[in-house]
């Protein structure tokens, strides 16, 4: 008879399962999400791993999230006039707005997807 480790998660012991799923995480907002999984909600996630469900669910995060990413962009791009003469007439002033776009929409969608 094999032993059965347990792991505490806010103060419920749960079976250490082996779940027949192979998760693989290659993905920028799928690896963000399992992380704070990971740190801030073991129930959740165990209940993903026990239903083999957690793969399914980083791939929806992922795609709702690459979805957010590129509407995000384009709306600040308009709002900040980041436009292609302005890559034409400076480029490293474009290359500077463009990089602050990345940072403001990735801080956007971390409140609102990620860790939520």
């Amino acid at each position: 008879m094999k032993d059965i480790n347990y792991s505490e998660v806010n103060g419920y012991l749960f079976p250490n399962l082996k779940g027949r799923e192979e998760v693989k995480v290659n993905s920028y907002f799928a690896q963000l999400k399992l992380k704070y999984l990971k740190t801030n909600e073991q129930g959740h996630l165990f209940s993903l791993m026990a239903k083999n469900e957690l793969s399914t669910y980083l791939e929806q995060v992922e795609k709702e999230a690459n979805e957010m990413y590129e509407r995000l962009v384009e709306e600040f791009k308009v709002k900040w006039n980041v436009t292609e003469k302005l890559k034409e007439r400076d480029q490293m002033e474009w290359v500077q707005q463009m990089n602050n776009i990345d940072n403001v929409v990735k801080e956007i969608i971390l409140k609102e997807l990620i860790c939520n």
